[in-house]
């Protein structure tokens, strides 16, 4: 497994998944079978076959471990800041909800978003092992190839 490859494929899906679960418009994406996280690792395996040249069914599924850790990982510092996470889906409903209705939003207690970003590892690691799975059977080379014979 070439580890530079391999780094450069994790970066590229956990940023993938980054954008789609936390870009207003592209996070719309996320709400058809959480399509956002599992694809990005799915794309970072093709990425790495592309980089690579060869993958088993072994790498599917570290890089896509690797994919979903890294990125719930990054969300997790960006949700202090309020890009993501919990606190990120409550500055986008402000912008969008009355004064009146948007009051009660912020009233949560300290340790809610905190443990709703915590459980985002386990929530983008499970994703991370499908995407990666799916992509280390669909992109793997070391299948046997099977020889078929045409009779005429």
């Amino acid at each position: 497994m070439n580890t530079k490859n391999m780094w450069i494929a994790i970066a590229s899906g956990a940023a993938m998944s980054l954008i789609l679960a936390n870009v207003p418009l592209l996070n719309l994406v996320n709400i058809l079978l959480c399509a956002g996280f599992w694809v990005s690792p799915l794309f970072a395996v093709g990425l790495y076959r592309r980089l690579n040249g060869s993958l088993t069914l072994l790498d599917g599924l570290k890089i896509g471990v690797l994919t979903g850790l890294i990125a719930w990982a990054v969300g997790f510092a960006l949700s202090f800041v309020g890009l993501a996470g919990i606190q990120g889906i409550v500055n986008g409903a402000q912008a969008l909800l009355p004064g009146d209705e948007s009051q009660g939003l912020s009233d949560m207690p300290s340790w809610g978003p905190m443990v709703f970003n915590l459980l985002g590892v386990l929530f983008e690691t499970f994703f991370g092992v499908i995407g990666g799975l799916i992509g280390g059977a669909i992109f793997r080379t070391d299948r046997p190839v099977k020889k078929v014979e045409v009779q005429a």
